[in-house]
């Protein structure tokens, strides 16, 4: 199609080139059909047909647009959360049953979203993002509009509640910054060095000595003798993983010598100084630069969630106290009476399942940083056999003890590497 030529609002030119128009969006799709035909026989769909698919699809999710260049596309990563999250809960407040099912529905779909994203490769999408971030915006606009309005909640509490909320929005932003790059990034094919590291003593550290960037990158791509170590040797737990009986020193994507503890993420495609994960709620990588951070932004998270979930309900139900200080809700028999209520008490439900699966993930981080390790490190250590009870690592060189774990990770710039690792 000419580039010059004026679209119709309703018409787009596809991923193939090709002119269509919304009108078509179920038309010709081999994908749709192959999918549909093995569901009805019980087959397994291949993650081949799943990824054309979900491109058709996505390709195809167009709304009207009058500026000559046709219908503009929708990007359902986003749409879909946006739409999903309060209609979920609003449908909640039908019922008891209708409560019940939507809790039980929004955990599947999303461990279902998470299973079909996997399979296609783990490529880098905001859906996950979009839906905390939705369902905490929705939350609050409740509790602001709904909760506050009974006026029986102290001044106090609602500005205690406001307070961590802005400060767990503080630290997410923290969180969603670099967490330490070790390789150049450009999403136009060069220019940018977000993380210069260093070499000193044959290891690569945060800083930059260098004042020409080509020169840094020759040294690093320059630098491949003892690029592996033979697995025989390595008697500690190491980020790196060991492929063929050597421990994989060099990055072979990122084309330079990782240090210890650095790790490279498939989904960001950059080697990360003492890399985590890739959390997928936040978008970004956890590494060195904004661990602190992240592990905040999980407690405020949790800490909002229940706090703001115990005002709530004390507040639609009949409470009683204890103690002469514990407010218990009692009485919640007219809880479906009134659709503002019973849009409180599911939005309350939601966040506490939501607090009571962030717990977790918060006691693991917990557990990792008390013995100074990574989730990168027990991953590796697990495959090799070295971790005892799931959660814990044997021949961990870097634990310090857990005094000395937690001062390291709260108060020093960066975590450190023990001198028992010759590399």
């Amino acid at each position: 199609m000419a580039a010059s030529e004026t679209l119709c609002c309703c018409e787009y030119e596809n991923m193939h080139g090709d002119r269509s128009h919304l009108l078509a969006f179920c038309c010709d799709c081999e994908a749709f059909d192959q999918t549909c035909d093995r569901l009805l026989t019980c087959r397994a769909v291949p993650t081949e047909t799943l990824q054309r698919l979900w491109a058709t699809i996505h390709d195809r999710c167009r709304i009207p647009w009058f500026s000559g260049k046709g219908a503009i596309q929708v990007k359902l990563d986003v749409i879909v959360p946006m739409i999903m999250v309060p209609a979920c809960l609003s449908f909640g407040t039908l019922g008891y049953f209708a409560t019940i099912a939507v809790l039980m529905f929004m955990p599947i779909f999303m461990l279902t979203f998470y299973t079909i994203w996997r399979r296609q490769g783990h490529k880098r999408t905001p859906f996950f993002f979009v839906w905390g971030l939705t369902s905490v915006l929705f939350s609050f606009l409740v509790f602001s509009g709904f909760v506050i309005s009974f006026r029986e909640i102290l001044l106090w509490e609602i500005l205690l509640l406001f307070s961590a909320l802005f400060f767990m929005f503080y630290a997410l932003l923290h969180a969603r910054k670099q967490p330490g790059y070790f390789s150049v990034v450009s999403k136009s094919q060069n220019k940018e060095l977000r993380y210069r590291p260093s070499l000193t003593n044959g290891h690569v550290k945060s800083g930059n000595n260098f004042d020409d960037e080509k020169e840094f990158l020759e040294l690093q791509m320059n630098r491949n003798e003892d690029a592996t170590l033979p697995a025989e040797k390595v008697t500690w737990i190491d980020s790196r993983p060991i492929k063929d009986g050597k421990l994989m020193i060099k990055c072979n994507y990122c084309n330079f010598q990782r240090p210890p503890r650095a790790g490279h993420c498939n989904i960001c495609g950059l080697c990360i100084a003492v890399r985590d994960h890739h959390c997928v709620w936040i978008d970004n990588c956890i590494g060195s630069n904004n661990h602190k951070s992240f592990l905040a932004a999980m407690f405020l998270f949790i800490f909002c969630g229940c706090y703001g979930s115990h005002l709530t309900l004390t507040t639609i139900c009949t409470p009683e106290m204890y103690f002469d200080w514990i407010l218990v809700p009692s009485d919640c028999r007219w809880l479906y009476e009134d659709f503002s209520i019973s849009l409180c008490f599911v939005t309350s439900c939601y966040s506490l399942v939501s607090c009571a699966i962030m717990t977790f993930g918060f006691i693991h981080q917990i557990i990792l940083i008390s013995q100074n390790l990574t989730s990168q490190e027990l991953h590796t250590a697990s495959i090799r056999g070295l971790t005892q009870c799931v959660f814990f690592a044997r021949n961990n060189v870097h634990n310090q003890g857990f005094l000395r774990n937690w001062i390291e990770f709260l108060f020093y710039r960066k975590r450190r590497t023990s001198s028992q690792i010759p590399l």
